[in-house]
């Protein structure tokens, strides 16, 4: 069957009817509870549910355990759930784990429809080609950047908050795409608010971070080079919610990579307009996340790609690199001085922050 996102998986399952078997992996764990939440929803009556739903970590379950849980009967009700978390577990070598394994693929291939079964797959882990094929998937990755303003906007929704277009945008460039950073600050917005209309300026102040200060600034004055700029920005944004030097680096490596590669194009011959093509369909082959709109960032790449050598660009990535090996292996230095550090050494600086 073809794989489902979140949005076709919500669209789906207030369509109906629902599969009997649904197997959810991917990297975002937060969007897994709340797939598992809509899909309970539609498949098991809240008022009986205390009888017909059934949670268990797959490390935890024998063969004979799954056999029973799946195989009971309802209760006063259509259909009862049984939701598996943890579920690479099946593909150990233990003799525990292949026997499970076992259990479930036999089930799968015959599934009840008086047991709605959801198999959960932590992060990091790849998904289960047996599992995937007898059950119906669901690839909860990181949303690209117009499917995380649509998220923030359906989760002030449910924190009875609305946003204007600007609160929408500065969430993005402030917390970025980390979803539970983005749902506690849309929860103190709603508090913060009192029923009216949530602006740019109400994101602000509840962050800490200004416009023109923003996670997207940061990166803009880098591959701009503007380093010393970028330099006096981070300790500003370290205080922002879910963002750690740690993901500015990588934020920074992933942009001065896309520079590069414009950067490449263009010592080819290759046209500005041409270039930006190539990036956007190198953007979308390589799903890359937590990025604002596509095309906009294939501009910037190729737009600051003329300021830059290759031999500038590879010895900046080179300097993200040991600053990432620093932050993450050493306590000599704090977060904010390595990543000042960094900056100015690619800025040409002679002295250092740290």
């Amino acid at each position: 069957m073809r794989a489902y996102d979140f949005d076709a998986l919500w669209k789906a399952v207030r369509k109906g009817p629902l599969h009997p078997v649904y197997y959810l992996y991917g990297d975002e764990e937060l969007l897994k509870d709340e797939a598992v939440r809509n899909l309970l929803a539609a498949g098991v009556e809240e008022a009986t549910r205390d009888f017909n739903l059934d949670r268990r970590r797959a490390p935890e379950l024998a063969a004979d355990d799954f056999h029973a849980l799946v195989h009971t009967p309802p209760m006063m009700a259509a259909r009862r759930a049984v939701v598996i978390t943890e579920v690479e577990f099946l593909l150990q070598k233990k003799a525990k784990a292949q026997a499970l394994r076992t259990a479930v693929l036999a089930y799968a291939r015959q599934a009840s429809p008086e047991t709605l079964l959801v198999l959960v797959q932590s992060a990091g882990e790849k998904p289960d080609p047996a599992i995937a094929k007898l059950a119906q998937e669901v690839a909860l990755e990181p949303l690209a950047p117009h499917r995380l303003a649509r998220w923030i906007v359906r989760e002030a929704e449910k924190a009875h908050v609305a946003l204007d277009d600007g609160a929408t945008a500065h969430l993005l460039a402030t917390v970025g795409s980390d979803l539970p950073s983005l749902a506690a600050e849309i929860a103190k917005l709603a508090s913060a608010v009192e029923g009216r209309v949530a602006t740019a300026d109400d994101v602000a102040d509840l962050v800490g971070v200004r416009h023109g200060e923003t996670l997207f600034d940061f990166v803009d004055a880098v591959t701009g080079r503007r380093g010393v700029v970028a330099a006096e920005m981070a300790p500003r944004l370290l205080e922002a919610p879910g963002v750690t030097a740690v993901r500015l680096v990588a934020t920074l490596s992933t942009a001065l990579v896309g520079v590069a590669l414009a950067r490449a194009f263009l010592d080819e011959g290759v046209s500005h307009g041409a270039v930006e093509g190539r990036l956007l369909g190198t953007m979308k082959d390589a799903r890359l996340w937590g990025l604002r709109d596509f095309r906009f960032e294939a501009e910037r790449w190729a737009r600051d790609a003329a300021q830059w050598t290759l031999a500038e660009l590879d010895a900046a990535i080179a300097e993200l690199f040991r600053a990432d090996r620093r932050l993450k292996h050493t306590t000599v230095a704090g977060a904010v001085e390595i990543l000042q550090e960094a900056l100015l050494t690619m800025a040409g600086q002679a002295a250092g922050a740290a």
